[in-house]
């Protein structure tokens, strides 16, 4: 219900912005610009318990973006990429409008990507350097890829430029979402949390489930050489379905062990920092990313009676990557460090690899990583062929 609520507003004020534009607009050429890739992926893992493969290819990602200026001040733009095993929403990236009143003033509404990270902006195998993006991207526990919602943004300067983001709508939760040939990527916290036979760990039936949230980010820049920014993402208090094992003997001397799902409340605010230096062909950019999570206690009924697990409180959430790169004519070789901690899940990843773009038309990366976690190392191959249009 709440979301087709949003869908009708997003589309009548769209339509209401649209009308206006094409109204105020002298003579305008409109310009169409059709674009897109298929990116084939490889990926080898070893010491990587219970899963069925630990190696495989596949076609990881199949991309059209489509962008339509009827006038000089009104963008039109959708993107949509196939993923195994997504669901066409979920394939839906960015369908919005954009209206620009100045530099200074654009209003967007439809679905886009958020602009918290901006990494996040470069979601797109073709458009970012390494073969994977950092973890805090990926398993979308901080915030999620994309929103059904209004955006007012904009830049002031030019040298010297602030820009800013404000936003509001509606999102689906995609947390420990499998991606990958192997579909490790996106599910490192699930799995960590099976290796160390933690109690706790967030039920699949949360992803797709639908939420509100306000947000916002600002950054300021100095021409190419260096920008800094700061980001705020505030989700409406939600239920979240856990999974929770509750050991033998937990309730009373001969009860048994337990699997069941349980629901509670989450309210999970989360704010991150960024960082930017480029010089000539040399880059280096960090986040860092924390959450306020609290949760309200987890109650097992049994017979009709509550049985309190846990009193609730505060979840541990932060995250943070620095990534260095350097183009060399058309090799790009990248290294990038990693460090999470996920409630009861601390791990780190290193991340080693090359970017070779010979022409518009074709990408080839190539990267070794490792998990280093308290239940042993995971190491990791992957290599990605790109072939844009």
């Amino acid at each position: 219900m709440v979301q087709r609520i949003y869908t009708k507003l997003l589309f009548t004020l769209l339509l209401v912005f649209g009308v206006q534009a094409v109204q105020a607009q002298d003579y305008f050429e409109p310009q169409t610009n059709i674009t897109g890739y298929i990116s084939t992926e490889f990926n080898y893992f070893d010491n990587l318990e219970n899963y069925r493969v630990t190696a495989g290819s596949a076609v990881s990602e199949a991309g059209m973006l489509v962008t339509y200026m009827p006038t000089s001040s009104l963008r039109l733009k959708t993107v949509f990429v196939y993923r195994p095993e997504f669901e066409f929403d979920q394939m839906l990236n960015e369908a919005f409008g954009e209206l620009s009143m100045s530099k200074m003033v654009n209003f967007k509404v439809g679905r886009f990507l958020l602009p918290l990270s901006p990494m996040n902006t470069y979601y797109y195998a073709p458009v970012n350097t390494s073969a994977t993006l950092p973890i805090l991207i990926t398993n979308h526990e901080f915030f999620p890829l994309n929103m059904d919602g209004v955006s007012i943004n904009g830049a002031f300067g030019d040298d010297v430029k602030l820009k800013y983001d404000v936003f509001a709508g509606g999102y689906r939760n995609t947390t420990w979402l499998p991606t990958g040939a192997v579909g490790f990527f996106g599910s490192e916290v699930p799995y960590f949390k099976e290796q160390i036979n933690s109690p706790y760990s967030i039920d699949r039936s949360y992803n797709n489930t639908y939420n509100t949230a306000i947000g916002a980010a600002v950054s300021f820049a100095y021409k190419q050489l260096v920008e800094v920014g700061a980001s705020y993402f505030k989700p409406k208090q939600e239920e979240i379905p856990l999974d929770v094992t509750i050991p033998a003997d937990a309730l009373f001397p001969g009860f048994p062990e337990t699997e069941t799902v349980i629901d509670t409340k989450l309210d999970r605010p989360t704010y991150g920092f960024n960082a930017k230096v480029q010089y000539e062909n040399t880059k280096i950019a960090g986040e860092l990313w924390r959450g306020n999570l609290e949760i309200d206690p987890i109650v097992f009924v049994f017979m009709g009676n509550p049985a309190p697990l846990t009193a609730g409180g505060d979840v541990d959430l932060e995250g943070s990557f620095v990534e260095l790169s350097h183009r060399i004519e058309k090799f790009t070789p990248y290294v990038r460090y990693e460090d999470q901690l996920t409630d009861d899940i601390e791990y780190s990843r290193f991340t080693a690899g090359i970017n070779y773009k010979p022409s518009f038309e074709r990408t080839l990366k190539v990267e070794y990583m490792m998990y280093d976690h308290s239940s042993g190392n995971v190491n990791g191959l992957i290599g990605t062929l790109i072939y844009s249009f």
